[in-house]
């Protein structure tokens, strides 16, 4: 019992040592997409976002006769 509340007293608050290898990892799993990548994206999403509302607006012409 007096082990847990040592090694609880020499704990600073921090869960994990940030350090090269810590960074790299965190980089290669969390890292950012090149803007290249995100700048397709947003282009399809745009498009896909276009050819729906268009299917919409079709759906409601075609029922309301215009």
């Amino acid at each position: 019992m007096d082990k847990k509340n040592i090694k609880a007293d020499n704990w600073d608050g921090r869960s994990r040592p940030t350090n090269k290898a810590y960074d790299e990892g965190y980089n290669r799993i969390f890292g950012q997409k090149e803007i290249k990548e995100l700048d397709e994206s947003l282009k399809q999403s745009k498009a896909n976002r276009k050819e729906h509302k268009d299917k919409e607006l079709e759906k409601i012409a075609d029922r309301n006769g215009f």
